[in-house]
């Protein structure tokens, strides 16, 4: 995403085999028995809460590989370090925090399954190349802050590559060029010139392809000179990766332990100046976790109401799986420069013996809360732009939809947290959330340890955004219109029992709207469309079956369970009524 735009219920959980713990010959490929979509193309998980995954729509990954289970938090606990959220960013905090002092105790825990987040929604490339690229960031920063930019990204992959050789990880990581393509030949002399020389000064290798027998036979329909090629890059399979560490942190580091389905309700910092406070979180079955310090790593921080959203805006992604005979595309990451921008990956085929693999086409990226009913347009130029781009694909396999967030100043947020001692913050992915993850665990590890880090200033989460004040302004305009939403009508039919199964809406009743959701038995549920955290009011989101906040991205399941911060609460804390098919009085 580029700076100018500003731009997890039921499991399906196997037991493992007595494998030992670096390998993850225990893990099985299983096809999901999904439900599907209206016309059967493709699978979804309509019968999974907000536990399971943060939607309804199924992603490849999800889908081709079973996930370890671990239990819920029953009782208090104590430890060292503290992690909270189980996606790419706490997995890593708390393999890095084990790794450098196995006398530690960590405890990481999440209020799903793990990897039920925006982890298990990735397109999962390991990107070098900056999506917000590096001449925007030397702009606002100047070249050192880009030169810096660019080695944590060499070092986080450098990093997961070096794990998966040390814990014999088999989860297809493969070193691969990545190219960007100019959409149009204007954007050659406005990103691609000053990307190949920005970039270069900030330390990637890269070379410019400027006639057409350079360039790789796909994708077509793009200007066919001026491309910018970046060897070195990478990708994997996110869940085989951390599924794998997951498994390394409760058998290899006996003083790590993982729970899940475990909601964090409340956050204490040590506020005493002497420093004999308590740092630790409460549950909502009431149980507590004390720590020294703690990681948050939940995507956005759910510790704070105003101050690190008024610095980054959220966005929904989607992405869309197609067969394609092997080797027919080189292999390689794709990055072109529409606003917002497309992206393109291959990945291995999980059924066996296949002659195929699958092109994963990603973009269209829209804020959260908007343009809710026009999802089939948006997959319908979606898979357009697929079938032009490369139009050697066949059968559509997969297609769903992930949040990112985007800082209005293109650095992540990484470090302690504005206002706190003891909390740090991985936050402000950016669309690259599995780099940038990466890079929050290993500097997180050294501030929890003391040491230096270089990465520290340029990432400070307390930074302001005089870098872009004008993206900030807009940013927080657009957010604020939401509100407006108090004044409009109801999304109802005029009679709730005319609601068709499986679909939901705001409904008007009095002075007060309420998100109405009807089960597909015909149970209707009904509970405050108020969202929690600033009070702004939530939109149905149909392709999702979710109920998503326009103000600053909290989202809920059907059944009003928050499934994304900010927010900690849920939306049937307030009011919730359950009306049994055939009742007319609600329980």
């Amino acid at each position: 995403m580029h700076w100018v735009r500003f731009v997890t219920i039921t499991q399906r959980l196997g037991l493992f085999s007595s494998s030992r713990f670096y390998s993850t010959t225990f893990f099985t490929s299983k096809r999901h028995m999904a439900t599907q979509s209206g016309n059967g193309s493709v699978p979804r998980i309509d019968d999974k809460d907000g536990s399971y995954s943060s939607g309804c729509t199924l992603s490849y990954w999800l889908d081709s590989i079973e996930r370890p289970k671990f239990p819920k938090l029953t009782d208090n606990k104590a430890c060292d370090f503290l992690v909270v959220g189980a996606g790419i960013a706490g997995i890593t905090t708390a393999y890095c925090i084990a790794e450098h002092d196995p006398s530690k105790k960590v405890i990481l825990i999440d209020d799903g399954e793990i990897c039920s987040g925006e982890t298990g929604r990735t397109t999962a490339h390991l990107q070098i190349e900056c999506d917000d690229h590096y001449y925007a960031i030397a702009h606002m920063f100047g070249d050192e802050i880009a030169r810096l930019v660019c080695q944590s990204n060499h070092q986080a992959v450098d990093f997961i590559e070096s794990i998966i050789k040390k814990e014999k990880i088999d989860c297809e990581f493969e070193r691969l060029p990545g190219y960007l393509i100019p959409v149009k030949e204007s954007h050659i002399e406005s990103v691609i010139e000053k990307e190949f020389k920005a970039s270069s000064k900030a330390g990637m290798t890269v070379e410019l392809l400027d006639t057409e027998d350079k360039l790789p036979k796909y994708p077509t329909d793009y200007p066919r000179s001026h491309w910018l090629r970046f060897p070195n890059q990478g990708q994997f399979h996110p869940l085989k990766y951390l599924y794998a560490l997951t498994q390394i942190l409760t058998k290899k580091y006996k003083n790590v332990e993982i729970f899940t389905n475990t909601h964090v309700l409340d956050i204490q910092d040590d506020n005493k100046e002497d420093g004999t406070g308590e740092v630790y979180v409460t549950t909502s079955d009431n149980k507590r976790v004390d720590c020294k310090r703690m990681v948050l790593a939940t995507y956005v921080p759910i510790n704070d109401r105003v101050t690190m959203y008024t610095k980054m805006a959220e966005y929904r992604t989607y992405a869309m799986a197609f067969e394609v005979d092997k080797g027919a595309i080189e292999r390689a990451l794709y990055w072109d420069t529409e606003e917002p921008y497309n992206y393109h990956r291959l990945t291995s085929d999980d059924k066996p013996n296949s002659s195929k693999e699958l092109l994963i086409v990603g973009g269209k990226d829209n804020l959260v809360g908007h343009e809710l009913t026009s999802y089939d347009e948006i997959y319908s130029n979606l898979e357009k732009l697929a079938r032009d781009k490369f139009p050697i694909v066949g059968k559509l396999r997969y297609r769903w939809s992930g949040q990112v967030v985007e800082p209005i100043d293109t650095l992540p947020f990484l470090g302690l947290n504005p206002g706190n001692k003891n909390i740090f913050i991985i936050t402000g992915d950016s669309g690259t959330g599995i780099t940038n993850g990466t890079i929050g665990a290993l500097l997180c590890r050294d501030l929890l340890f003391g040491y230096d880090n270089p990465y520290k200033k340029i990432y400070d989460p307390s930074r302001q955004m005089t870098k872009n004040p004008f993206g900030y302004i807009k940013h927080n305009i657009e957010a604020g219109a939401s509100l407006f939403d108090y004044v409009t009508g109801s999304s109802c039919p005029a009679d709730i029992e005319d609601l068709q199964p499986g679909e939901g809406c705001i409904h008007r009743e009095g002075l007060h709207k309420l998100a109405v959701y009807k089960d597909t038995d015909g149970t209707v549920y009904k509970f405050s469309a108020v969202c929690p955290h600033l009070k702004a009011l939530v939109r149905y989101n149909p392709l999702e079956k979710t109920f998503d906040c326009p103000f600053h991205g909290s989202r809920f399941d059907r059944y009003g369970k928050v499934i994304n911060g900010p927010t900690k609460h849920h939306l049937t804390d307030s009011h919730c009524e359950v009306i049994l098919p055939g009742s007319t009085t609600s329980k």
